[in-house]
């Protein structure tokens, strides 16, 4: 029937799943007590505590920006988008890369929410991602950038045109390109070369996109133990993955259950105002602790590391020596081969 077909049973039905989600995620979690990194972060009672404000991985967990699919926001020029739904997890799971990696650098990987100290710097970074069409990192501005990649607004990102979406967003935004680079592997290799081109010789921080595909149609259990393993970089932001078509933002992982933020969460768009205050952004805040498990993940991704500095970055590489295993996702080498242009893109976009 017609009411069936309406946008607000479509809403209605979003908002029961995810509830009934998040009711069995609380029971799932309840006796979880294994070891947890989170970010670079290691929590070696993992997620004890009952309450969640005498928790320091709860505290972490809640410090991560997150951002969700929004309805009745401004339309994205030239199209009558009023809403991500459906096509922009992708998308979000890129703002959320980002957001986090200018936690890195603004804040610092040790702030906490708890911490008023620089509290109003979280808010400014947070209102760069609001949905509004002259934000910096806005749905709007990532949707219209897209196009450069033949990709319509409305149309659903893959690792790669995310990830250079990303980086062009930076580079327009004057206040973070003069700080900050962006540089994105095209043949899942990190060259020293072009790390130092990037960066000026290291005069601006950087964050590192690695588009990867490990597998066919499923990840290949070869390379479970070092995606895990790079939960425990000192540097990493994250990876935007998940299922088939539907986007994640993994941050972490409890032995084979990688923990995630969920951008498929419906929720109004802010208004415009002269000033907001604390309560609205708590929309921005995940409480809620979800997993899945590393099976379930879909081969395409993106992964993400935020380095401050030169020395930050050689210990990057002495880490991923050490700790590589025998099938390793990416390598490191000192020289980018001359036949790699800029354009050169051998990162599929998932098919199903």
């Amino acid at each position: 029937n017609k009411y069936r077909k309406s946008v607000s049973y479509y809403y209605y039905n979003i908002i029961t799943w995810t509830s009934e989600v998040i009711i069995q995620a609380k029971e799932k979690l309840k006796s979880r007590t294994n070891p947890v990194w989170l970010l670079g972060q290691y929590y070696p009672n993992g997620m004890e505590k009952a309450n969640q404000l005498e928790s320091s991985f709860f505290l972490d967990h809640n410090s991560r920006i997150w951002i969700t699919y929004r309805y009745s926001f401004e339309p994205i020029l030239p199209s009558n988008y009023t809403s991500d739904l459906g096509w922009g997890c992708m998308l979000r799971s890129g703002q959320m890369l980002l957001a986090n990696a200018l936690i890195y650098h603004f804040l610092g990987r040790d702030w906490r929410i708890n911490i008023r100290e620089k509290y109003e710097t979280y808010k400014k970074l947070i209102g760069w991602f609001m949905d509004f069409p002259e934000k910096p990192f806005s749905i709007h501005k990532i949707a219209t950038l897209g196009q450069k990649y033949d990709k319509a607004i409305g149309e659903w990102f893959g690792p790669n045109i995310i990830s250079q979406v990303l980086k062009n967003a930076v580079e327009e935004f004057p206040e973070c390109n003069n700080i900050i680079s962006i540089c994105v592997s095209v043949d899942q290799t990190i060259y020293k070369d072009e790390i130092l081109k990037v960066t000026n010789n290291w005069k601006k921080a950087l964050v590192l996109l690695l588009p990867i595909r490990l597998g066919i149609k499923n990840l290949n259990p070869l390379y479970y133990d070092d995606l895990k393993k790079y939960f425990q970089f000192p540097q990493c932001i994250g990876i935007g993955g998940g299922k088939p078509k539907s986007s994640l933002y993994l941050i972490g992982n409890d032995e084979n259950d990688i923990i995630y933020l969920d951008p498929h969460i419906i929720k109004t768009a802010l208004p415009r105002k002269v000033e907001y205050n604390d309560d609205d952004y708590l929309s921005y805040r995940c409480s809620t602790i979800q997993t899945i498990n590393i099976s379930s993940l879909d081969p395409s991704m993106t992964i993400g590391f935020y380095f401050s500095n030169e020395g930050d970055f050689n210990d990057f590489c002495k880490f991923y020596e050490e700790s590589k295993g025998q099938y390793p996702i990416f390598a490191i080498s000192d020289k980018k081969p001359e036949y790699l242009d800029e354009d050169f893109d051998v990162i599929s976009e998932p098919t199903n």
